[in-house]
């Protein structure tokens, strides 16, 4: 049987994110490079990335998309 994974792009395509089956750890990239992670915490319903924490994937996507906007100024 197959395992699947979600697997989403974002930042206009400078951002990937990955997250296998069954699995907590969400895994970034941006431009193809690794980019740490975060991790989907059950117990509060919500996402945490380097000490923060996010109440939706989207919401994540948009800081992590902020992080490098940020970054490249």
């Amino acid at each position: 049987m197959k395992r699947h994974a979600m697997s989403k792009n974002f930042g206009n395509g400078a951002g990937h994110v990955l997250r296998r089956h069954n699995s907590a750890v969400l895994v970034f990239s941006w431009h193809g490079k690794p980019d740490g992670s975060a991790r989907y915490v059950e117990q509060v319903n919500c996402y945490a990335r380097n000490g923060v924490e996010y109440p939706s994937l989207a919401s994540l996507l948009r800081a992590v998309e902020a992080e490098h906007a940020y970054k490249e100024t």
